[in-house]
């Protein structure tokens, strides 16, 4: 079996979107020859890790870079969801001649994972899988206020292009009319797909765990100790977990991570009753991260208001945290039988609530096969039975 995959972002030992489709791209080549067109920034760490990996012999690369004229305005985050668009064009241009050389059995889409951007699809006639994509989850209404007025208008601005771009961007309706499959992230996204295609839609969240899990550590085991790691963003839910930290007395709370809502965050902190057991540790190396969830913390908690499928999650349920979260999006089924999640309500309320999670988790007994759940073999073995569900089946008109 031969599969094409795009991936805007792909990189190994990373997190977020980049580690999301290098750990993709490598379960697609456990099971077919799989080549995958990605961005010429990845260039190098691919090449330098390729080799000391089991898929080498079986994961081809193709880079893809657009001209400089055309990528003058993105900056780090600003102006990414255009520069996604023109890059996936260039993408396409390649992926058509790539399939004039090879025989491809099918076209992948693996990153970016949002279903309202889209994907032009694979070559015509080729079976074309979608996903795993998310993009459809609503964050609380009670929670915005918390947010403070930069992350209100962000939240502002992202529900208007969500539903923008789901209505006017052409590349998010044919993707999914296109589509043979869609692998959305968690129910909210499915249920953001036009109601004739959500019977395409598939549950599979792209948080895996790509190293070997330590195993899960005895509840009775685990100190008061909560990590919070994670790209500080409002909505991420930092915020939360300080105010959860002035109804667990007995708790710490460790911050791991940067970013725009910082500065935002250590003043929240500064006014906390709560401030003297609060550690903010800054941004910090992905081992470290790693280090801290075996070593130092008893608990991860990620209130975020609208993840999709953050791969933390993962790391902390494979170092055997129980984690705690808010019941919206991706992060309780990417915890399964490790997580806590609450009903999200006012920000007093939920913090209240989350604390009471936090406590909760000390007795949680966490199922020895979660950590299993969430590796590279079993998502390489449920993949493997989508894409051959898929090319049993026509192709959509």
């Amino acid at each position: 079996m031969r599969l094409l995959a795009t991936a805007y972002a792909c990189e190994p030992n990373r997190g977020s979107e980049p580690g999301a489709g290098w750990a993709l791209a490598r379960s697609l080549a456990s099971f077919a020859d799989t080549h995958v067109i990605t961005r010429t920034g990845y260039r190098e760490a691919i090449e330098a890790e390729l080799p000391h990996i089991p898929e080498r012999d079986s994961l081809h690369f193709h880079y893809v870079q657009l001209p400089r004229r055309a990528a003058f305005y993105k900056k780090g985050q600003r102006g990414i969801r255009l520069h996604y668009i023109l890059w996936l064009r260039a993408a396409h241009a390649v992926a058509n001649e790539l399939s004039g050389r090879h025989d491809f059995d099918a076209a992948w889409h693996l990153t970016m994972a949002n279903a309202w951007l889209g994907s032009p699809g694979g070559p015509d006639g080729m079976p074309f899988i979608y996903g795993p994509v998310g993009g459809g989850v609503v964050p609380p209404a009670g929670l915005l206020l918390s947010l403070g007025p930069r992350g209100m208008a962000y939240e502002g601005t992202r529900l208007a292009m969500r539903a923008g771009f789901r209505y006017l961007n052409p590349m998010a309706r044919s993707a999914v009319k296109r589509s043979s499959a869609v692998l959305v992230q968690n129910p909210d996204t499915a249920a953001f797909l036009p109601r004739k295609q959500r019977g395409k839609a598939l549950v599979f969240q792209n948080a895996l765990f790509p190293g070997n899990p330590p195993g899960t550590r005895p509840s009775g085991s685990r100190p008061r100790v909560a990590l919070f790691a994670s790209r500080l963003l409002a909505w991420k839910g930092a915020h939360l977990a300080v105010g959860a930290l002035e109804y667990a007395p007995a708790w710490r709370l460790i911050i791991c991570g940067d970013g725009p809502d910082g500065a935002r965050l250590r003043r929240i902190v500064e006014r906390s009753p709560a401030r003297e057991r609060i550690e903010l540790r800054g941004a910090v190396s992905r081992d470290e991260v790693l280090r801290t969830m075996r070593e130092e913390a008893g608990a991860f908690i990620l209130p975020s208001l609208h993840d999709d499928s953050p791969l933390a999650v993962a790391e902390a349920v494979a170092s055997g945290l129980p984690v705690v979260c808010l019941d919206r999006g991706g992060p309780p089924i990417v915890a399964g039988g490790a997580g806590i999640a609450v009903e999200a309500a006012g920000r007093r309320v939920t913090e209240q609530r989350l604390a009471n999670a936090l406590e909760a988790s000390l007795d949680l007994e966490i199922p020895t096969d979660e950590a299993a759940r969430l590796s590279l073999a079993q998502a390489s073995d449920r993949l493997a039975s989508i894409v051959k569900s898929v090319l049993r089946e026509p192709a959509p008109a």
